[in-house]
């Protein structure tokens, strides 16, 4: 036997083998353009595993934006809400104010409460004009 049989026959004991289960062995010399479709098959595989990435990455960025949407919209509607308890408020606080300030309350106050009575006249004091100093005003002595 020369040493080319005897590195054959592990080669062709696998072959007997799977002939055995019903598999056949093929084994071809692949050339240059065999090589360029697979490179080609890969590179398309890989595009097309990228193009799935993206393409779900964009529908989770989109999913994220929708979510950040909804939950500063539920914000917007809390502090809408607020903002109309506020308003509501302010205008019942305004009008309680109105009620306390009125004239006849205070008038009714003034007489029951604090014993008040209305004058019945009124008299109005006209200012004096004390006329010239002769000195600086000062403490007097006692005499």
């Amino acid at each position: 036997m020369t040493p080319a049989d005897v590195a054959r026959l592990p080669v062709e004991a696998a072959a007997a083998d799977e002939a055995r289960r019903g598999n056949e062995v093929r084994l071809a010399v692949v050339g240059r353009h065999g090589l360029e479709a697979r490179r080609a098959r890969r590179r398309a595989r890989a595009t097309l595993i990228l193009a799935v990435v993206v393409v779900i990455g964009a529908f989770f960025l989109l999913a994220a934006g929708q979510a950040l949407v909804a939950a500063q919209q539920v914000h917007l509607d809390q502090l809408n809400e607020q903002l109309a308890t506020s308003v509501a408020k302010d205008q019942n606080l305004q009008l309680a104010r109105a009620q306390l300030e009125s004239p006849s309350r205070i008038l009714a106050i003034a007489e029951h409460e604090l014993g008040m009575v209305v004058p019945r006249s009124v008299t109005y004091l006209v200012p004096v004009d004390p006329g010239r100093t002769i000195g600086p005003a000062g403490p007097r002595k006692a005499t």
